[in-house]
């Protein structure tokens, strides 16, 4: 095959190429970062490049695009559809570029979240005892592993029943002997049985540290947590690196069924996240990966599959089943995490089903419901929906595709909340201009999802777009446009952005954000309608996920996104998941609440439900077709 180059001028990368191959395979073996979501199919739009010089063939017609540039200097398309046949230079567009996969700070969570004083005493997944052992005489024979035991349980009475596996009892003749007796002796709490999980020289239990890990589908977040009080020592989050094998769970399962070394390849994206999240809390923090000594994990039951290397083929296919719900406790080395690989334990929270994961009985621990009186609804808006409902009495529990379009995934404009991302939004169509709020104060990148959900909701408030989410072509603005035919309005112009490039919501991507919508408010109603319930009933709801940290609930409403209850009900409580996970991290009672949840909740499928297709169809409108229910909503 000829050999070729293509120079990715952003980058100053000249890279050889072979005829075939397209512009995001050339630039994914070079380390030219171009976003990509949904592993190269051409359906989530993220890499579009512009190239300057020489021209590209198209890899599949029906996905084919290409635009002129504004200023007229080169053509814009799709990298994962671009096939190089000659020689050419490409320039990766700022919104483009794979920026947010860098580890980014995260706000701590919401206080009443993640309160250790309903769960005292403390009782960590795992805890780090020195001990001065007194040494083998003629009157004292008795075994390494008694005489290990006797004092630690003269230290923690409760640490009985006490167990040990195999590779660390053999390590004991030698540790105990070499260290003249005196050890560090790390002690695992996994369910009935307290077990011996590390033996190592007294120096090495200076600190004792566990992690809070929320594997998400769209972005990982990680708490590093000093096991000895609960204080969170650091926090931080990044992309999830699957991302560029899928946007949602099913497209990265059928992306493992391509081939043998695919699941492998999908294992080792999500250890490599976190691997470099957790490189960047070690350095911040003057930490090591020895100090690490447990880590509590929290995800849906695909995530959590590809974490521990299973195959999830059948969460894909009816009737939806996971190869298991409860999973049995790993050691760090065995999943490659850089953490303490000889001692340190990972246990991942209990699924209820396919698809409401441990994420989700992690968030009802969180938020207490499964204890309280009154009638609650959890709501997690992330790529898929997951909704509970219930009390201490009963749980109830359902989920729907909701789509990452308000994660930054699917629509042109968006992007994480990251540098750049606009968060809050509002057009004023007197002066024809629009007001915003961006992270870090910098120019507009793209807009995250609670500056989305205030843009749906501005543009519906103004005309710019009826209630049908339709684009009104008539609009007395300069700012409304068309792309090979197809309309769109200009959030901003070239010269207000950091893109260098005006950013455009186009018809097509208000459609994907009200489908997600649309998704998540039938979800509720049905579930709600399957127990005789009404939305007035709901004596407190709790919006959980990263993107609802953030949301104005008014706007939320406004679309249709949340249901139209009294506003002193709705509960903004961010990271349910990750609060989950750190409280199962510190207590053993909260561990225990975890598994009684999950044998509490009832599922419901709604996946072939005919009621939830007709609600999902109705809730397609602004905010939906049954105005009644929104009385709250002036339209």
């Amino acid at each position: 095959m000829d050999s070729l180059t293509v120079t990715f001028e952003d980058y100053g990368i000249e890279a050889p190429a072979e005829a075939g191959e397209t512009i995001l395979e050339v630039a994914g073996r070079v380390g030219a970062g171009i976003a990509s979501y949904c592993g190269g199919q051409g359906t989530c739009q993220q890499c579009q490049v512009v190239v300057t010089s020489g021209t590209v063939q198209p890899k599949d017609e029906a996905r084919w695009q290409q635009w002129l540039t504004p200023d007229g200097k080169g053509i814009k398309v799709l990298a994962c559809q671009s096939v190089i046949s000659e020689d050419i230079t490409v320039k990766v567009p700022i919104g483009s570029r794979t920026e947010d996969f860098i580890v980014h700070e995260m706000e701590p969570l919401k206080p009443n979240l993640v309160d250790l004083s309903r769960f005292e005493p403390l009782s960590p997944l795992a805890q780090q005892f020195v001990l001065d052992l007194p040494k083998p005489t003629l009157e004292d024979t008795v075994t390494d592993m008694e005489r290990l035991r006797r004092e630690l349980l003269n230290v923690e009475a409760e640490l009985e029943p006490l167990t040990i596996d195999l590779p660390v009892l053999r390590q004991l003749p030698q540790a105990l002997r070499e260290n003249d007796f005196q050890v560090a002796v790390a002690v695992s709490d996994i369910g009935l049985a307290r077990k011996i999980s590390a033996i190592r020289p007294p120096a090495a239990a200076d600190s004792s540290l566990g992690l809070a890990i929320d594997v998400g589908t769209s972005t990982v977040a990680v708490q590093l947590v000093d096991l000895d009080n609960g204080k969170v020592v650091g926090r931080a989050i990044r992309r999830n690196g699957q991302i560029a094998y899928g946007e949602d769970v099913i497209s990265r399962i059928v992306w493992t069924q391509k081939g043998p070394e695919q699941l492998q390849s999908m294992h080792q994206a999500i250890i490599d996240t976190l691997n470099d999240i957790l490189g960047h809390l070690y350095d911040e923090h003057n930490t090591a990966p020895d100090e690490v000594i447990a880590a509590s994990v929290a995800g849906n039951a695909t995530m959590i599959n590809f974490l521990l290397r299973i195959d999830a083929t059948p969460i894909r296919r009816s009737p939806h089943t996971p190869p298991a719900t409860k999973m049995p406790v790993i050691t760090a080395e065995e999943l490659g995490l850089n953490i303490y690989p000889q001692g340190a334990v990972c246990v991942c929270h209990p699924a209820v089903s396919g698809f409401v994961g441990g994420d989700i009985t992690a968030g009802v621990v969180a938020t207490g419901m499964h204890e309280a009186e009154e009638l609650a609804l959890l709501v997690d808006v992330g790529t898929n929906g997951e909704i509970v409902a219930g009390n201490k009495d009963w749980l109830m529990c359902a989920s729907c595709s909701a789509g990452p379009a308000f994660e930054g995934v699917g629509v042109e404009a968006a992007m994480p909340a990251t540098a750049g991302a606009v968060t809050r939004f509002r057009y004023d169509r007197n002066k024809d201009a629009v007001e915003y709020e961006s992270v870090a104060g910098q120019s507009p990148r793209g807009i995250c999802g609670s500056g989305l959900v205030e843009m749906i909701a501005s543009l519906a408030e103004t005309d710019v777009i009826d209630r049908t989410g339709n684009i009104n072509s008539d609009f007395p603005s300069e700012r409304i446009c068309k792309r090979n035919g197809e309309l769109g309005f200009t959030l901003f112009w070239p010269d207000e952005t950091a893109r260098d490039e005006p950013i455009i919501i186009y018809q097509h991507d208000i459609e994907n954000l009200l489908r997600s919508k649309a998704a998540v408010l039938a979800g509720i109603s049905v579930l709600l309608n399957k127990l005789d319930l009404a939305t007035t009933d709901v004596e407190q709801m709790y919006l959980a996920g990263a993107f609802g940290a953030g949301l104005d609930v008014d706007k939320a409403v406004a679309i249709g996104l949340l249901p139209d209850i009294p506003r002193e009900r709705l509960n903004v409580v961010g990271n349910s998941a990750l609060a989950g996970a750190y409280l199962t991290l510190m207590s053993r009672q909260a561990r225990e609440q975890a598994q009684k949840t999950v044998s509490a909740m009832t599922y419901l499928d709604l996946s072939s439900d005919t009621d939830f297709m007709d609600e999902f169809i109705a809730s397609n409108f602004i905010p939906h077709t049954d105005l009644s229910r929104f009385p709250s909503v002036d339209m």
